[in-house]
């Protein structure tokens, strides 16, 4: 690993799990061998990692590791990691950010991607201890590391098969176990034009089964 941050290793972790904090203060410890000293500060939700960020304005992280779902500081508008991470970038423009998620979510994947441009994004459905090592050592390094439902999320924009509001609307209700013939209560469209709409997603997402294929394919590549 390269000692541009050189010989001591500031880091932020913000994650409602005890256990998840104490996991990445082990791999941050294993790369102690290329810095002299690490100080790790720790955070439980939004109103201790505003704190904690406020406090150490004046020596910025070099890396903070976000977790998405946090609880929430109202007070200050802060409401998810997002905003933690969008308020990292204005208070310590140079230090790299992390996001973490169990979300798959197009809006929150897209949103994270283009508003806060992480110099890491893992989904925690890819974790393995490898991976995180992995993963912060490329982010340590100056390169960008991106898990693989990140990944693919990516490669779907890139390939412009994007689904519309109303096919995840579709997806979701299958998913919940309404009926096909009971769709139309809930989606503002013919049954007709309904299963039009099943077709082309079917034919989008490369699906040649039944609707238990569909919701599984969906949910593997993040749509639900």
């Amino acid at each position: 690993m390269g000692s541009s941050l050189g010989k001591k290793l500031h880091v932020l972790g913000i994650d409602d799990h005890v256990v998840v904090l104490e996991g990445y203060y082990s791999i941050f410890k294993y790369f102690e061998t290329t810095f002299d000293e690490l100080k790790f500060a720790k955070a439980y939700d939004c109103r201790s990692g505003y704190q904690v960020i406020q406090q150490n304005k004046d020596t910025s992280f070099d890396i903070a590791v976000l977790d998405y779902s946090i609880p929430a500081y109202p007070e200050m508008g802060l409401y998810t990691g997002e905003d933690i991470a969008l308020l990292v970038r204005k208070t310590m423009p140079s230090c790299k950010i992390v996001m973490m998620t169990m979300h798959k979510e197009v809006d929150i994947m897209g949103r994270i991607l283009e508003k806060i441009k992480p110099e890491g994004f893992i989904n925690k459905s890819d974790c393995t201890t490898s991976e995180l090592i992995d993963g912060f050592r490329t982010v340590l390094d100056g390169s960008t590391y991106f898990s693989k439902t990140v990944l693919n999320f990516i490669a779907r924009q890139e390939s412009e098969i994007l689904l519309e509001d109303i096919d995840i609307k579709i997806i979701l209700f299958l998913a919940k176990g309404i009926k096909n013939k009971n769709l139309g209560k809930y989606i503002p469209l013919s049954d007709s034009a309904i299963e039009k709409r099943k077709y082309r997603i079917k034919r989008l997402l490369d699906v040649s089964g039944g609707d238990e294929e569909l919701i599984t394919k969906a949910r593997d590549l993040g749509y639900i």
